[in-house]
């Protein structure tokens, strides 16, 4: 896949075929959108790279670690073949090539450059046609409206300088009866990582024991990757369950599922499923604080939803 084959798809309105700046054989469609901390956290990830490639030897190893993932497993099981993709926010790429069989057609974006030559060099290595990366933001994308029948933003957009903004950009270039997908970090699950970052940037890296991954057997780039990124983010936000149901509610999109509120294992997670009330979610919400999965992954849930046709 190269970029002539979206002439079509590609908004001509922001972008000058003729004149694109490439880096590592990536296009650079990046358009400012003036705010710092988009150019802070593209400098940030130059540097981190997470997750980066230490244990993936090739495309093989990559989805063995991936189906370790039940979320990872899930949307490559129920994700259609020959889907039109977007992975918004990609890093490294390692879920993009991860759903990268089955014939799809993988577009990601990242910000930063550093993370996307790490991609670019994977997939160069293992010979993956149909992953096709570029250097973009998400407040300025340059795919037209309506052409992805799947978007997933996972672990991005609470690293914007608006979270609710960035899902809406986002929506407005899903298909109708389209599928997107995004991971936040959520208000109550991160309390104890709120809490050990605090330790951490108040006494020091002699607190790193209270955090499990250290002591883990991972190389150092990694466990540096994860230290940056889980304390020394320059930028972060919390969300709910009813604050992103409100956001569905005003960009047309229907929930779907979540992941862990609705979600039961066994169940596809894109099977459509009740919003919880207020109630019930409240409490499922407050006891994510003391959930030991939610404690080691820094505290994080996933919501689903399906973009409704307009008559």
């Amino acid at each position: 896949m190269n970029l002539d084959d979206l002439v079509n798809p590609i908004n001509k309105q922001k972008l000058d075929r003729d004149n694109i700046e490439y880096f590592f054989g990536i296009p650079n469609l990046y358009f400012d959108d003036e705010k710092p901390l988009t150019a802070t956290q593209s400098e940030f990830y130059n540097d981190v790279k997470f997750p980066n490639y230490d244990d993936i030897e090739d495309f093989g190893t990559l989805l063995e670690k991936s189906s370790k993932s039940i979320f990872v497993k899930k949307l490559d099981d129920e994700i259609p073949f020959h889907s039109n993709i977007l992975e918004a926010g990609c890093g490294t790429g390692q879920l993009s090539i991860a759903l990268s069989r089955y014939n799809r057609k993988i577009h990601s974006i990242d910000l930063s450059k550093g993370s996307l030559i790490e991609a670019k060099k994977f997939i160069d290595k293992t010979d993956i046609k149909n992953v096709q990366l570029y250097r973009m933001n998400i407040f300025n994308l340059c795919f037209p409206r309506n052409y992805f029948d799947v978007i997933i933003s996972n672990g991005v957009l609470h690293h914007t300088h608006d979270a609710k903004s960035a899902f809406a950009k986002l929506v407005d270039h899903l298909k109708p009866n389209g599928i997107i997908v995004i991971g936040l970090y959520h208000k109550y699950g991160r309390v104890v990582q709120n809490i050990r970052q605090y330790l951490i940037k108040t006494f020091g890296e002699k607190m790193k024991f209270i955090d499990k991954r250290f002591s883990e057997n991972l190389s150092e780039r990694k466990k540096y990757a994860w230290f940056k990124d889980q304390y020394y983010n320059p930028y972060e936000t919390k969300h709910t369950y009813n604050e992103v149901i409100n956001w569905f509610k005003e960009n047309d999109i229907e929930f779907i599922n979540s992941i862990p509120f609705n979600f039961n294992l066994n169940d596809k997670i894109t099977i459509k499923k009740p919003i919880l009330s207020k109630y019930e979610i409240l409490l499922k919400e407050f006891f994510l604080m003391f959930d030991s999965r939610q404690i080691y992954e820094g505290g994080f849930f996933v919501m689903i939803g399906k973009k409704k046709e307009k008559f």
